[in-house]
């Protein structure tokens, strides 16, 4: 007996439509619920063609003037980071900072957990999503990880780590300069507690792994798997929480500790194919986050999993994509169907990895 189980259910919104002279139209809205958390998200089908309402392309001009006013004050290139940042005790990494090719890992002066890090991603000062190539995000993230092997043998009270990143002002970076953040908590954060939590009531209903289910699920629908690298399974989630969202499961690791190189690079393959497909697409910003169970415990019932998001697009007064609907409703607008995003994302996928 199948245990996920894909729920959708429709509503219709009739109206006088002034675009349409003024006739009674009657829009079709489609709800889809996630299988795990029953977060819902809304596609409006008449949008389908229309998503420059909602999500308009980057102004690549104005991309380039941003760009070239903000690297004058970055503190990041030209090696000024060497001066400006903050270093960590010596206790912890001897050196100050972790340094990995063109990436460096060092404190966040304005931490939000008791292990906070930036890391900077590459000497260039701005990239366009097609230029982020794998072994530069390969290189930072292995300095993440390093980070997070040596903050939990330091304080093994430590156990909840997240792996993030923000690219780009309408995304929540306060700079230009490309990055990632690492967060170490003793405690996990809402939606990680959610995950994990949700795992762990799935395996005491079903007798079985959630994520491995949904992994069995997508691959035997094939409607939203996209690609299958070393132990990593990426698809376009069926309930979105945010745009162009697509999931990374890490079919054999509970946690952090438990990674190799391979699925390091597996990582650093896939996002470099996301953001390939989104600047197709004609985006320019992201949100990652990358959850893990708790350090040197067990969670059978988890496993490591990556949420990856597209934000509102860089140009002159943009809009935000987040508001009452997603900010305090907590649901979210799909702008592209899953299964039309899957096709997309999967012409950028190396699956030899």
């Amino acid at each position: 007996m199948r245990k996920i189980a894909f729920t959708q259910w429709h509503q219709q919104a009739t109206f006088h439509n002034p675009l349409h002279g003024g006739q009674l139209t009657a829009q079709d809205i489609e709800v889809r619920v996630d299988p795990l958390t029953g977060h819902q998200s809304i596609f409006n089908s008449a949008l389908e063609d229309k998503v420059s309402i909602l999500f308009p392309e980057t102004d690549r001009a104005y991309a380039a003037e941003r760009a070239e006013e903000t690297l004058k004050t970055c503190f990041l290139c030209d090696g000024r980071w060497k001066e400006t940042t903050p270093r960590y005790p010596s206790e912890l990494i001897p050196e100050g900072r972790l340094v990995r090719g063109e990436a460096v890992l060092f404190p966040n002066l304005f931490p939000l957990a008791a292990h906070h890090a930036v890391v900077m991603v590459g000497d260039l000062h701005y990239r366009e999503l097609k230029d982020f190539p794998p072994s530069l995000l390969y290189d930072a993230l292995v300095a993440s990880l390093d980070f997070i092997v040596r903050c939990h043998a330091a304080n093994p009270e430590m156990a909840f780590y997240t792996i993030n990143a923000n690219y780009l002002p309408p995304a929540g970076a306060s700079v230009v300069h490309p990055h990632l953040q690492v967060l170490g908590s003793p405690q996990p954060g809402t939606h990680h507690r959610l995950l994990l939590e949700a795992s762990r009531d799935y395996a005491v209903r079903n007798g079985s792994n959630y994520w491995l289910d949904l992994v069995d699920a997508e691959w035997t629908e094939g409607l939203r798997n996209i690609a299958a690298m070393g132990d990593s399974r990426w698809i376009t989630a069926f309930s979105p929480v945010g745009v162009h969202e697509v999931n990374a499961i890490w079919t054999r690791r509970e946690h952090f500790l438990q990674w190799t190189e391979d699925d390091l690079r597996a990582m650093a393959e896939g996002l470099s194919g996301l953001l390939r497909g989104c600047h197709e697409m004609g985006c320019s910003t992201f949100n990652f986050s990358c959850f893990s169970g708790p350090l040197g415990g067990s969670t059978p019932e988890f496993r490591c999993m990556l949420r990856f998001v597209n934000r509102q697009n860089l140009m002159p007064h943009h809009r935000t994509d987040d508001y009452y609907f997603q900010k305090l409703l907590r649901n979210e607008i799909i702008v592209r169907r899953p299964e039309v995003l899957a096709e997309l994302f999967r012409r950028h996928f190396d699956q030899t990895v």
